[in-house]
């Protein structure tokens, strides 16, 4: 039985269906779809009334149903009472600002609009909007930090930089927390920043340490992060702290020694990264749930 639900420029589609993450077999899908490029998201409600929500940007090439499946934010999100959502990048991609791609799609302007409408529905609480994105998705987040940072109450980035473009002319609107993960050892997002991907196909960007310093700057936090290490066996984890910054909008950097282009704490989609060595030694999408819970 389907109901269709009628805003300004998109329509709400929900569906009493079998969901298709797991862990959520008894909770209805929604799919918000609009008229401009045939977008589509994947809504988990955390219940009745708006609720703190964190969208999802998956990577380049992948889905929004792999994310929702495999990468931990659908069940983190569920268990903080947050709604989980998860948009499709136009053919896959998010364009965030980097990439030399024929088709142009304005997701700036999309996501905020599906922002708009999670609020105009009841499903996001407005004043807790939260952004989550993985390679390319994390890089349309940090596009979001520069131009509609005032949307949302925070983001979380993993294996992903600022791209270049975007970087020399970011502005952000106003302070926004950010937590990120990155490997020592990714040479498809090079920690020490250049071109991206094969040949460099993937455009450029600046590298880790320096995304960081440039938002912790933009967040006026104090001058040096506080340090500190996890370490299991031969794997380490180093994290930088950005605090004392405006509006709480602290920066924190996990930085994973030896760690690679992968999805740390979950199934990966990358070939070369499959297994998941630090698996058991974090998760990506815990960590950066557990912030927001307790922004």
């Amino acid at each position: 039985m389907w109901r269709w639900v009628r805003g300004s420029s998109v329509t709400l589609v929900v569906a009493a269906a079998a969901i298709i993450v797991q862990s959520h077999a008894h909770a209805d899908e929604l799919r918000v779809k609009t008229r401009n490029g045939d977008r589509t998201a994947i809504v988990l409600p955390a219940g009745r009334g708006p609720a703190p929500t964190v969208i999802v940007l998956h990577g380049a090439f992948s889905s929004a149903a792999w994310t929702a499946r495999h990468y931990g934010f659908a069940e983190a999100a569920a268990a903080r009472g947050f709604a989980a959502v998860f948009p499709q990048g136009l053919r896959g991609c998010w364009n965030d600002g980097r990439n030399p791609f024929p088709w142009r799609a304005n997701d700036v302007a999309f996501l905020k609009v599906l922002a708009g409408e999670l609020m105009a529905e009841g499903v996001a609480d407005p004043t807790r909007i939260y952004l989550a994105g993985v390679s390319n998705g994390g890089m349309m987040a940090m596009r979001m930090l520069c131009e509609a940072s005032d949307l949302f109450a925070g983001a979380g980035t993993i294996i992903a930089n600022m791209p270049m473009a975007i970087g020399a002319k970011c502005q952000p609107p106003r302070p926004m927390p950010i937590v990120m993960f990155n490997g020592s050892a990714d040479t498809w997002v090079p920690y020490r920043g250049g071109g991206v991907g094969f040949l460099n196909l993937g455009g450029y960007v600046w590298g880790t340490q320096q995304t960081a310093d440039f938002i912790a700057h933009a967040n006026r936090c104090g001058a040096e992060p506080a340090m500190s290490d996890v370490s299991i066996d031969a794997m380490s984890i180093t994290r930088f702290a950005w605090t004392g910054c405006d509006r709480r909008a602290n920066v924190t950097l996990y930085r994973v020694n030896g760690g690679r282009h992968e999805v740390y704490g979950s199934m990966n989609v990358f070939p070369t990264t499959r297994g998941g060595s630090y698996r058991h030694v974090v998760s990506a999408a815990e960590t950066i749930m557990a912030t927001f819970a307790n922004e």
